[in-house]
């Protein structure tokens, strides 16, 4: 087993909270534009208290689309960087 590179929080976490908030910013723009789909309910069951065309409700599920992706990325990082020691414990004790 060769040994990776670590991956860094910050440009992974900033990289995840943009993704996040340009898909949210996405599904805005698309229930602004075709109110009849039934798809971006959704957005109301992943944002409590969202409203759409609301300044304050977009403002407000911009940052929590933000912080959800500090979190997704956080998670990913710490297991990403720890598997290859948890990975290299297992296999040498089963060897």
């Amino acid at each position: 087993m060769t040994k990776t590179e670590p991956l860094t929080y910050f440009p992974s976490m900033f990289a995840t909270c943009m993704l996040f908030q340009v898909i949210y910013v996405l599904c805005v723009v698309l229930w602004a534009l075709f109110p009849e789909l039934r798809g971006h309910a959704f957005l109301l069951d992943i944002f409590p208290q969202f409203k759409l065309l609301d300044v304050q409700s977009f403002f407000y599920g911009l940052i929590a689309s933000g912080v959800y992706g500090w979190i997704v990325s956080a998670t990913f990082v710490l297991f990403y960087n720890l598997w290859p020691t948890v990975a290299g414990l297992l296999w040498r004790r089963a060897a």
